[in-house]
């Protein structure tokens, strides 16, 4: 088509001699900027628009940087909390096993005091009854080197509880020297309440008998200290050995 041929031929001749106008013609270069100045920004709106870019560009880059800080930083403290948890989780587990062997060894030295205390009680009770016979045979024989001297044991059924309080067989030992009484007690140990209850025996052997002993003598390897305010108040003697007193 002729039009179109002619078309083309206007362009390429227009590419070909635009340049060469835009750079020596001042007037044909001014009437293109004017007819493009709508569409085309001038240099400082194009360097403005540069710049804001960059400005947006650095600011994104900006708190691109302070949010992966941000995330860095709290990753630090998640794997720092991590850490102490499982350091705390450690120590509780490591107190757990201490609290459970101490409670191992206090349970070993609860049965071993136990052990212990039944043994120590078996052998005070073995003492206790040994002392006393070997007191009680100690004495009878040191009184029956003295022919002058009668050993006798006294037994009375207290029906009245009048010494323990409920009705029970009543023991008494007397030591008779040409009728003069003396009533005997030998324990392993003496307390304030054993001189109590010798003394309350003592008043029963009076009121059943109708006897008057002259002395009372309580005889023991060990006498509490507190017995011996007791025996004071009550008028009773307390010795401490196997050495036969004078009667």
């Amino acid at each position: 088509m002729p039009g179109t041929d002619g078309a083309r031929e206007f362009v390429e001749h227009l590419r070909s001699e635009l340049p060469r106008l835009l750079r020596e013609d001042v007037e044909v270069r001014g009437q293109i900027i004017a007819l493009l100045s709508d569409y085309l920004t001038t240099r400082q709106e194009t360097a403005a628009i540069l710049a804001e870019l960059r400005q947006m560009r650095e600011d994104f880059d900006r708190r691109m940087d302070e949010q992966g800080r941000r995330i860095e930083e709290q990753g630090r403290r998640i794997e720092e909390q991590g850490r102490r948890i499982e350091e705390q989780g450690r120590r509780i587990e490591e107190q757990g096993r201490r609290t459970e062997e101490q409670g191992q060894r206090i349970d070993e030295h609860t049965q071993a005091l136990a052990a212990l205390q039944r043994q120590i009680m078996g052998l005070g009770a073995r003492w206790g009854m040994m002392t006393e016979d070997a007191f009680r045979r100690s004495v009878a024989a040191l009184f029956a080197d003295q022919p002058q001297v009668h050993v006798e044991h006294w037994r009375h059924h207290d029906s009245a509880g009048t010494v323990f309080g409920y009705p029970a067989d009543v023991d008494m030992d007397v030591v008779v020297r040409d009728g003069t009484l003396v009533l005997i007690e030998i324990k392993s140990s003496i307390s304030g309440a054993d001189v109590s209850e010798f003394s309350r025996r003592a008043q029963l052997y009076r009121e059943v008998t109708g006897r008057q002993p002259s002395r009372l003598l309580m005889i023991g390897p060990y006498v509490d200290p507190r017995a011996c305010e007791v025996a004071d108040r009550l008028g009773i003697e307390l010795v401490s050995s196997v050495t036969p007193p004078a009667v």
